[in-house]
């Protein structure tokens, strides 16, 4: 059994696998330390982003060898998609990470298997928002323009640039969704030149999004006739819409690429689980695949935008998450209550006890 000679300790192993992201920069160490919790990592914690140890020892970090780390009563990465992560956590134990286990049979089992209490950042809700959200969903925004604009390129692509040139028509982008991603898409759209369509779920969350939308900027409620007219004349659609069940009806099916113009292009950068929305896009992409062509129209699915860039990532990441991780730690190791932070739980005590995770355990036909 673990020992835990500072109850109030986080502990900051390295990520798994290729991953250069860190979430433990120096400045939340110094948030952390701030409050009181003692924070301890590997060495090399920060090599993936060009950050040395004695920076982060300058902050206040102490360094132990990884077994040590794992031992802390809180456990925090960036990310935990390795089931096998998770072994070496005892009942007892906390750990908080971006998760997004429900797409993941393996992983759900290893959580209920670990019996640690587990905390998903994706989940951390606030006055109706999921704060923790931001930068990554800023990164992948942007990058699923510039993901479309390198697309759009000959010899498969349509041949068009996003950028305005003297005696071209202006490109045409539709954006589907306007939260996170969706506003970051259409801003980085927007500013290449682009004439930019973005469609909301309601008129409440057009009228929300009026208030940041770029210059020129269209906004129109997601009907089925405004998204067929969309199709029908964008160049590059991006599809921003966060959905992670399996019975989401398709928003984009094999017969809408009928009205799109030849070599278009749709980006997927939220990529739920199942076919949702957007089922002609197939599986998940790698970074560096080829695009999948259906019906002479280009598909982009990659999940991972913000690993491309890890030092922005783990800079911006770590700089939002920093209050929030204080208050993780505090009501992980010290019982404080705070209802934003609980509803990032995730798992404890061998049950899973996020509702979207034990709904999706029972799609696989798992016992929560």
């Amino acid at each position: 059994m673990h020992t835990h000679p500072l109850q109030a300790t986080v502990g900051f192993p390295r990520e798994s696998g290729t991953d250069r992201r860190t979430i433990l920069t120096p400045l939340l160490a110094r948030a952390l330390l701030g409050a009181g919790i003692d924070v301890i990592a590997e060495p090399g914690i920060g090599a993936g982003i060009f950050l040395e140890d004695k920076e982060y020892a300058t902050a206040g970090v102490r360094f132990a060898a990884g077994e040590q780390v794992w031992a802390a009563p809180l456990v925090a990465r960036y990310t935990c998609t390795d089931p096998a992560d998770l072994s070496r956590l005892a009942r007892g134990q906390h750990i908080a990470a971006l998760f997004h286990a429900e797409g993941d049979i393996d992983l759900l089992d290893a959580l209920r298997r670990c019996g640690a209490t587990a905390w998903s950042y994706e989940f951390v809700a606030e006055d109706g928002r999921f704060p923790l959200g931001r930068p990554s969903g800023r990164i992948a925004g942007v990058q699923a323009v510039l993901a479309g604009a390198h697309t759009l390129q000959a010899p498969a692509g349509r041949g068009v640039l996003l950028a305005p040139v003297d005696g071209a028509p202006r490109a045409s982008v539709l954006v589907i969704g306007s939260g996170n991603v969706g506003a970051a898409a259409a801003q980085t759209a927007a500013a290449l030149g682009a004439q930019v369509t973005v469609l909301t779920r309601t008129q409440r969350s057009a009228a929300d999004y009026q208030r940041q939308a770029p210059q020129g900027v269209r906004i129109q409620v997601n009907t089925r006739q405004n998204l067929l007219a969309g199709l029908a004349e964008a160049d590059l659609v991006i599809g921003t819409i966060l959905v992670s069940t399996y019975d989401t009806p398709p928003m984009i099916d094999h017969g809408d690429l009928e009205f799109m113009r030849p070599g278009a292009v749709i980006v997927d950068a939220t990529c739920g689980y199942g076919p949702g929305y957007l089922p002609t896009a197939g599986p998940v992409q790698a970074p560096g695949d080829p695009p999948r062509v259906v019906a002479g129209i280009l598909h982009v699915k990659i999940a991972v935008f913000p690993t491309l860039v890890p030092v922005t990532a783990s800079a911006a990441y770590a700089a939002n998450a920093a209050p929030y991780l204080v208050r993780l730690a505090q009501a992980a190791l010290a019982g404080a209550a705070d209802p934003a932070i609980e509803a990032a739980r995730i798992a404890s005590d061998g049950e899973l006890v996020h509702p979207v995770l034990r709904a999706h355990a029972r799609i696989y036909g798992m016992r929560p």
